[in-house]
């Protein structure tokens, strides 16, 4: 859904009478579930140990001092590629499941090495999005995840937004000083998230009276990731793939890490949601408590001033999307829209 204050009250008639019901929009604590994340866009819980169920979530109305991200709120999935998380289901109204994977609090005593096969996974991932002309526009240390031979995952593309769309950051310099999005930004914040983890500390960026960027000291102890840093910051890449070039000549010992792969096949998982949904439904009379309705989507969508089905702007004309209570982005996945 998008924001555009023009369209506000567009789509109920004035003398249409609201429930009290569908206004009451609050968002409940499963009972028997743990919440392992919470975002703007969703709610992660605990399913077992192989899998998580991403469910959608109402939240309070930002105020007029919100920040740009508060305000966008996007939920948009890609298909599956090696360095992005992978759903296991995608087609029940509660939510998407997925696979469960490690947060970077989980890893110790890795060495530099270690962490530049990681940047390259990540990397990696940004040139298959940005190969569709997708840009992630939220990369940051929370939206890093990890398998079990240590491969680095993104994930959380509740920000991700074709080309061209307004930077949801801006004009926070977190994808950097375009009001735009494109690869660029992508690579911008890559930058600061390679800073931030061999540093220790956050990037301090801003601009000068000029609107020069006044970036900080770059000293990783390694002078190709100084570099690869500077290039990101300073656009001094033509592609992702010229980022990822760079990213691949930095490290002198061999990943040993194998390819990535998932000890419990896709079948046996798809079988364990079935039988966890079972459960839930004859213990608790549904798999989720407070899933909102279409009447309570469209009041929502009213006062924001959003526009119904905001999801679809990945697609063209042409294409017909699945729709449920939640709008269509978990099929964004399951229906292999980017291939």
């Amino acid at each position: 859904m998008e924001n555009n204050a023009a369209t506000t009250g567009n789509y109920l008639p004035s003398n249409k009478i609201t429930k009290y019901a569908d206004t009451q929009l609050t968002v409940q604590y499963q009972t028997g579930l743990d919440i392992i994340g919470v975002g703007a866009a969703g709610q992660v819980y605990n399913v077992d140990d192989r899998i998580v169920l991403k469910a959608c979530r109402i939240y309070q109305r930002p105020s007029s001092e919100a920040t740009p991200r508060a305000l966008w709120d996007y939920a948009s999935e890609k298909h599956h590629h090696p360095n992005i998380i992978e759903p296991i289901h995608t087609d029940h109204p509660e939510g998407m499941y997925i696979h469960k994977y490690q947060p970077l609090s989980a890893l110790t005593q890795e060495s530099q090495s270690d962490r530049i096969f990681r940047y390259q996974d990540i990397i990696r991932a940004l040139v298959h999005l940005h190969g569709l002309r997708i840009a992630h526009s939220d990369i940051r240390k929370d939206n890093i995840l990890f398998d079990q031979q240590g491969h680095a995952l993104l994930s959380d593309f509740g920000a991700s937004c074709p080309f061209g769309y307004p930077n949801p950051s801006y004009p926070v310099l977190s994808n950097g000083p375009s009001e735009t999005v494109s690869g660029a930004t992508d690579r911008f914040a890559m930058g600061s998230l390679i800073y931030e983890l061999e540093h220790g500390i956050r990037s301090e960026i801003s601009m000068d009276d000029r609107d020069r960027l006044i970036l900080p000291q770059i000293n990783t102890g390694h002078d190709g990731l100084d570099s690869l840093i500077e290039n990101a910051w300073c656009g001094k890449f033509d592609s992702t793939t010229d980022m990822l070039n760079h990213a691949e000549c930095l490290n002198a010992v061999q990943d040993s890490r194998g390819p990535v792969e998932h000890p419990v096949s896709k079948a046996e998982l798809i079988t364990r949601i079935t039988q966890w949904r079972k459960n839930r439904e004859e213990q608790h009379g549904c798999i989720l408590y407070s899933i909102p309705t279409e009447s309570q989507l469209q009041i929502l969508a009213d006062g924001y001033g959003w526009k119904m089905g905001e999801e679809m702007r990945f697609l063209d004309e042409s294409s017909v999307l699945p729709r449920n209570e939640f709008s269509g982005w978990f099929y964004l996945i399951a229906e292999g829209l980017f291939t």
